[in-house]
């Protein structure tokens, strides 16, 4: 699966958790870079949620692709 089938298939807005799986690291270091500023997040009313466009950022993978 390419990069930008990856993308089109995450949610518009990931759980914690999903950003934990997604990266290979625990949900505190997720929490962790969203209170640092590295990542962002908003909040919803079912937790904090990461925009996919935001994650792709972070990640350095923001070529152009959509949100």
């Amino acid at each position: 699966m390419t990069l930008t089938e990856q993308f089109q298939t995450l949610p518009k807005l990931l759980k914690v958790r999903e950003v934990a799986d997604f990266t290979g690291t625990h949900e505190r270091t997720v929490r962790r870079w969203i209170r640092d500023g590295r990542l962002g997040a908003v909040e919803h009313p079912s937790g904090l949620r990461v925009p996919r466009r935001s994650l792709w950022r972070f990640l350095g993978l923001d070529f152009g692709l959509s949100a």
